[in-house]
């Protein structure tokens, strides 16, 4: 019982340091395999994680991902996102949707995004924001915030991301102070050959301690994608794995915390190409 009560104690002061600030949520089981060193990546999740990856996407894309903190928490997040690639000149354009809490508080988020590539090694991307801040008996509270990031490929077997969410401090509270997270990314993708991937990356909220992640994807065969990760402040190790068929991909992963236990994920991404005339 007295574990039970820590562990709850815990896992509701992790809550409300997160939720009260309007964090952005990195969607993707990939991703948080990876530790969430996702900064340099490329697929239709590059909506929440670095706007300047949908760049490099050559086909319409659409996926949706949950996750459940810690399994027994009853706060849940999901995200359903969709890219739209147009052409080289033209770019790929980007919307998502995420809900993240529970029926006490509950944050709404919904981005509409474009990225472009600028020659075949330079892609930027940004993400204009519609947050919305529910709390029971409190009623909501809307904001507006964007984010910019950009990915450059120096060589093939190398990807250097940075991204930064809400540049400009938005003030949520008057009363008190209270502002929107800035969050600074910035991380390394290599790949020293076609069946691995490492990365890691540094981020910096401007109101805590920086945080480092690195990861490491495995693919054994084609169509098998093997993935490990940890990431600081507060330590959590993650592993997960994902299945490729056809433009069907399924994303497996779970992390992991000493205290709070694991937080399993999900995801779903179809691609298919556009119709030739």
């Amino acid at each position: 019982m007295k574990r039970f009560l820590l562990t709850s104690l815990l896992t509701l002061n992790y809550y409300l340091s997160a939720i009260a600030s309007g964090d952005n949520f990195t969607a993707g089981a990939r991703a948080t395999a990876l530790g969430d060193a996702s900064v340099t990546l490329a697929d239709v999740f590059s909506t929440t994680t670095n706007q300047a990856g949908l760049a490099y996407m050559t086909n319409y894309s659409v996926g949706v991902y949950g996750d459940r903190k810690f399994v027994n928490a009853s706060i849940n997040n999901f995200n359903a996102a969709l890219a739209i690639p147009v052409s080289a000149k033209v770019g790929t354009f980007g919307l998502s949707a995420n809900y993240y809490g529970y029926k006490y508080y509950n944050e709404t988020k919904i981005g509409l995004a474009y990225a472009r590539k600028f020659g075949e090694k330079f892609s930027m991307g940004v993400q204009f924001d519609f947050l919305r801040m529910s709390i029971l008996e409190n009623g909501n509270r809307n904001f507006y915030t964007f984010e910019l990031g950009f990915q450059y490929k120096p060589w093939k077997v190398l990807t250097i991301g940075a991204h930064i969410y809400n540049p400009i401090p938005y003030k949520v509270d008057k009363v008190f102070g209270e502002r929107l997270p800035t969050v600074i990314k910035f991380g390394l993708g290599y790949e020293p050959s076609p069946k691995v991937l490492l990365a890691a990356e540094y981020e910096q909220d401007i109101n805590y301690k920086p945080q480092f992640k690195a990861g490491i994807e495995y693919r054994p065969i084609k169509y098998l994608h093997l993935r490990a990760g940890a990431q600081t402040t507060p330590f959590s190790a993650s592993f997960g794995l994902g299945a490729n068929v056809k433009g069907l991909n399924i994303d497996l992963a779970s992390s992991y915390h000493p205290v709070l236990g694991f937080s399993p994920q999900a995801a779903i991404i179809y691609s298919f190409s556009k119709k030739k005339k």
